[in-house]
């Protein structure tokens, strides 16, 4: 595959004796996890009345969620299911315009230390192995840094299946940063229709067969392998630290970047590859934002695809402001999350207390972001600075996760966006605010991070500041 997006008749097709999709007792298996593991208080809720009435004369606004798992699960996404967060039905009632879908190769089961604090360790039972049965056999011919690299591809796999079903052009794969222009949007009436696709994009949580002193150049390959297989948004770990990288939640300590996790950095900047620290340590996001901003073509942007803040709840896995303030210097963007135990609501909490804990956690964002001497340090580097260009929407949904909603619940959220004040009782998401966190926020960080770093120059990418896009 080219940088410009190309991609060969059979670049998709791998070797693998196992179907994309699990039949059989394998799919009802998943499906089973499925059932189980991805809950939510409501479903099928309408589009929020305020948030329609506000956008009835605001320019056209994309809805845009960085991160969900529904891949993983082994269904068809074509197919509305009663159960989990999403389907491409859901999706296209929802409004939503743009979508990143991503997946885990390997999720071990939460222990407690010595201290009883909960942690993850790579020692403990791989959760993901349930999702992948056939993997059980397997394992007596495969090591385990084999499966885990053939599930990435299987998961690649089943995204472009999704893609190949799309009989009317309702979808668009975002391989390059031309592919974020025209897409759907969340406040037109109705179906827009095939003239505005719904956005595609597949993201992968973790390059879990890499170790720390493997050399640059088969390291650099790895990177390459997952951009022909479609991949445009990489995280160098998911729960636990890795042979690239630590993670905020290792029961072990939360190290840097190793060496080949600098070089993987390095590969996603000059492949086009955006580099997610959803999971990364603090150590791991400072050196990466460092890297970032050290880019020979210019600033790289990073994401955070999901992800709580401490300032509204603080556990190992939410960020600190400083790492939230890390990842916006490079331009990049931070998903909020909307799960139970990333903003930390009860499971008998209203509906409304719920959300409103979510609420809570952008707040905390926000104030992370309006540090006088970060906004001057901003100022400085891009020329203008608002807080508000480095919040998006960060679901998590059908990653095993427990949300007070489904897809249709954004505009409900955003709705309760747009009713938080500040203490001084002006709205502190105002509408303008409130659009780039819907989706233009990633749309841009995305540009940015797809760009050609030999092209950026002649303005393919878009610094923080640079909020406006082509129009729809």
């Amino acid at each position: 595959m080219s940088k410009d997006g190309s991609i060969s008749k059979n670049a998709f097709r791998i070797a693998s004796p196992v179907g994309p999709l699990p039949q059989g007792l394998s799919g009802w298996l998943a499906r089973i996890a499925d059932r189980a593991s991805n809950k939510a208080d409501r479903r099928d809720l309408p589009f929020h009345p305020e948030l329609q009435a506000a956008w009835a004369d605001a320019p056209p606004t994309l809805l845009a969620d960085l991160h969900s798992d529904t891949l993983l699960w082994g269904v068809d996404p074509w197919r509305a299911r009663s159960g989990g967060h999403m389907d491409l039905p859901r999706l296209f009632e929802a409004r939503v315009g743009l979508q990143v879908f991503g997946g885990p190769t390997w999720t071990p089961l939460p222990m407690s230390n010595s201290e009883q604090a909960l942690c993850v360790s790579c020692e403990s039972i791989d959760q993901t192995n349930a999702l992948f049965p056939s993997d059980w056999i397997d394992r007596v011919r495969r090591s385990k840094a084999v499966l885990r690299r053939r599930r990435a591809h299987r998961l690649a796999e089943r995204f472009h299946m999704m893609r190949q079903a799309d009989l009317e052009g309702r979808l668009r794969a975002i391989f390059n940063a031309a592919d974020l222009d025209g897409l759907r949007v969340a406040n037109a009436a109705g179906d827009p229709g095939p003239a505005a696709p719904l956005g595609v994009m597949l993201s992968l949580e973790g390059l879990h067969w890499i170790e720390p002193d493997d050399p640059d150049a088969l390291v650099e390959a790895e990177v390459r392998d997952l951009r022909a297989a479609g991949y445009r948004m990489i995280a160098p770990t998911h729960r636990f630290s890795n042979g690239l990288s630590g993670a905020s939640e290792d029961c072990e300590g939360r190290m840097g970047l190793s060496r080949a996790g600098r070089t993987m950095i390095r590969a996603c900047f000059d492949e086009c590859v955006a580099v997610d620290l959803a999971h990364a340590s603090p150590a791991a996001i400072r050196e990466a934002a460092g890297l970032a901003l050290t880019h020979p073509s210019g600033a790289r942007p990073l994401v955070v695809s999901h992800a709580g803040i401490r300032g509204a709840h603080p556990v190992p896995r939410n960020l600190r402001a400083a790492d939230v303030r890390a990842v916006a210097s490079t331009g990049g963007v931070i998903g909020v999350g909307m799960w139970r135990e990333a903003v930390g609501f009860a499971e008998d909490d209203p509906f409304e207390t719920k959300i409103k804990r979510i609420v809570d956690a952008f707040a905390a964002a926000r104030d992370a972001l309006t540090d006088p001497d970060f906004a001057e340090e901003m100022i400085d580097r891009y020329g203008s600075y608002d807080p508000a260009d480095h919040l998006a929407l960060g679901s998590d949904f059908d990653g095993a996760t427990n949300t007070p909603f489904d897809v249709s619940g954004l505009s409900w959220l955003l709705a309760a966006l747009a009713r938080r004040q500040t203490a001084a009782g002006a709205p502190m998401f105002p509408p303008a605010a409130l659009r780039k966190i819907a989706g233009e926020n990633i749309r841009r960080a995305l540009r940015g991070a797809l760009a050609d770093p030999s092209a950026a120059a002649q303005g393919e990418g878009l610094s923080p500041g640079q909020t406006q896009i082509a129009a729809e």
